[in-house]
C-alpha cells in the first residue's frame, strides 16, 4: 500500500505524537509497504529525505511557542497537494486535527481515498493551557469540539488510543472509533539489564548513585505534565525511604521544577537529565528505575507508561483519562487523585518497602505492555486501511 501520514510533530521533534507517528511510519514501512510523512520541518527551511525506508516532506515552520524543540508549518494547499500528488497514496492517515483538517478531507474526497484521523489529543488538553477565566476554558473546549467534530464527521475512520479516547470521541458525533494502542517497541524496550555493568555505565554518564533505588518520571517537563507533584512527591517519600529522584526529559518548566527540587532539600538526590534518545539510551534507564510514576492527568494513552511497563516498572499515576485502563485494570500499580501529593508519596513508600509487592506489580506492568506490542499496533492499522480501501473500491 502507499500510506501517506501527515502530521506537525515528527522526530527529531519531542512529543508522543512524534514518536507514535515515528513507529507506525518506520514499522509499516518495515513490513513493505510505501510510506510518506508529511509534517513541519524540524530546521526551519523545508527538505526532503528518506530515513529508515520512510520518505519525510518537512515543510517550512516556525518555532512552537512555550514549547521547546517543537515548530510547526502553517499548511499549504497547493504545496501539499503536490507533494501527494507525486506520491499517490492509496490511505490518507491524519495525525494533525487542526491545521492539517483544513486540506486533507477535501484532497481525499476529490481523489476518493480513505481519510483516516487518529485522535491523539482531545479538545480538553490545548483548552486547558488558555488563561484561566471565567468560562473561557470551557468556551475554547466547545469550539474545539465543533471543530473536530466536523472533521470526524469526514473522515472515513477514527482511531483512538484508548478506550477513553474512544468514548470521547464517540459521544461527539464519532463514527465508532477504533481503538488501536500507539504501542510499545519491545525489542528495545523490555526487562534487563541487557548487561552486567549496565547500571554502573549510567551512573557514570548520569551521575545517578548506582545503590539507591530510582524514582523514574520521563516526559516532557511542561505545565500540563504536572512534574511538580512529581518533585513533592517523591520530597515526602524520601523521608521514609532512601531513594533518589531522576526526571528525563525538557520543557519550559525544567529550571522550575529544579529549583523546586532544590527548594525542597532533595537536590542532591534528585537527577534532571534532559531529553534522552529513544534509540539510544532511554530503555537502559528506564531499566534501572524501581518505579514509574507521572501525574499527568492529561493523557490519551500514555507511550511513556507503556513504555515503563515494558521494562517491568510498577506505575503510580493519578485517576484521570486513560489511566485507570492502563495501570489498574491490569493491577500494574497505583492510582491517586489528582493533585494528591501525599498519597501518590504513600504508594511510592508501599512499593519501595514491599519487595514482593514490587515483584507482583512488575509481573502485572509486562503482561499488560504485552498487550500494547507495536506488532499489534501494525497489524490492526494494516487491517482496517485494507478494509477501508475494499469498500472504496
Amino acid at each position: 500500500m502507499q500510506i501517506a501520514l501527515v502530521c506537525q510533530s515528527y522526530p527529531p521533534m519531542v512529543s508522543g505524537i512524534a514518536v507514535a507517528v515515528r513507529h507506525l511510519a518506520e514499522g509499516l514501512a518495515g513490513r513493505g509497504h510505501d510510506v510518506l510523512v508529511l509534517s513541519a520541518s524540524d530546521r526551519g527551511d523545508a527538505y526532503t529525505e528518506t530515513r529508515n525506508g520512510v520518505r519525510l516532506v518537512r515543510l517550512s515552520s516556525m518555532p512552537t511557542p512555550a514549547r521547546r524543540r517543537q515548530r510547526w508549518s502553517w499548511w499549504s494547499r497547493d504545496e501539499v497537494e503536490r507533494h501527494l500528488d507525486t506520491f499517490q497514496p492509496d490511505v490518507l492517515h491524519l495525525h494533525d486535527p487542526f491545521l492539517g483538517a483544513m486540506v486533507m478531507p477535501g484532497y481525499a474526497h476529490e481523489r476518493g481515498i480513505p481519510l483516516i484521523a487518529t485522535a491523539h489529543a482531545l479538545p480538553m488538553y490545548p483548552a486547558s493551557q488558555v488563561p484561566d477565566l471565567p468560562g473561557l476554558r470551557s468556551l475554547v473546549e466547545s469550539a474545539l469540539w465543533a471543530f473536530g467534530s466536523d472533521l470526524i464527521s469526514q473522515c472515513q475512520a477514527v482511531i483512538a488510543p484508548s478506550r477513553y479516547t474512544a468514548r470521547q470521541v464517540d459521544e461527539h458525533g464519532g463514527p465508532g472509533a477504533v481503538v488501536i494502542s500507539n504501542g510499545v517497541d519491545l525489542n528495545r524496550f523490555r526487562p534487563g539489564p541487557t548487561s552486567p555493568d549496565e547500571r554502573q555505565r549510567l551512573a557514570g554518564r548520569y551521575r545517578i548513585d548506582p545503590e539507591r533505588p530510582i524514582i523514574l518520571h520521563v516526559g516532557r517537563v511542561d505545565r500540563e505534565k504536572n512534574v511538580d507533584d512529581v518533585v513533592r512527591a517523591a520530597h515526602l517519600a524520601m523521608a521514609s525511604v532512601d531513594a533518589q529522584l531522576v526526571v528525563i526529559g525538557d520543557g519550559s518548566r525544567r529550571e522550575d521544577v529544579e529549583d523546586l527540587a532544590e527548594d525542597l532539600g532533595i537536590g542532591d538526590r534528585s537527577r534532571f537529565i534532559g531529553f534522552v534518545e529513544p534509540n539510544g539510551d532511554l530503555p537502559d534507564l528506564y531499566r534501572a528505575g524501581a518505579l514509574f510514576v507521572i501525574a499527568s492527568d492529561l493523557e490519551s494513552e500514555g507511550i511513556v507508561v507503556l513504555e515503563a511497563a515494558a521494562c517491568g516498572l510498577p506505575i503510580v499515576a493519578v485517576r484521570a483519562t486513560s489511566m485507570p485502563e492502563l495501570v489498574e485494570t491490569p493491577g500494574c500499580g497505583y492510582l491517586v487523585s489528582p493533585g494528591d501529593v501525599r498519597r501518590m508519596a504513600e504508594r511510592i513508600v508501599d512499593i519501595l518497602k514491599d519487595p514482593a509487592r514490587r515483584e507482583a506489580l512488575s509481573l502485572a506492568a509486562l503482561g499488560m505492555a504485552q498487550q500494547h506490542s507495536l506488532e499489534k499496533t501494525l497489524e490492526q492499522h494494516e487491517a482496517l486501511y485494507a478494509s477501508l480501501l475494499s469498500a472504496a473500491r
